[in-house]
């Protein structure tokens, strides 16, 4: 049920050809995974705060980092 009220307060984004290259130029820029760099473009493109446990992310502007223990 949480999982479903979520949902209605999110927007999924397609990956068009446009976002997945702005993706692969942040992958260079900051030696990321393309997975990451796609998360990171989209947050990006689309004004996004972006909260994340992972390490790689960590320092990236607009990127709000949460340690796991």
């Amino acid at each position: 049920m949480a999982c479903a009220l979520h949902m209605q307060q999110s927007t999924v984004v397609g990956l068009s050809d446009v976002l997945a290259l702005e993706a692969a130029d942040i992958a260079l820029e900051h030696d990321l995974a393309m997975a990451d760099a796609i998360i990171y473009a989209t947050a990006q493109r689309y004004n996004a705060e972006l909260y994340s446990s992972d390490a790689g992310l960590k320092g990236l502007p607009g990127v709000h980092f949460i340690p796991v223990d």
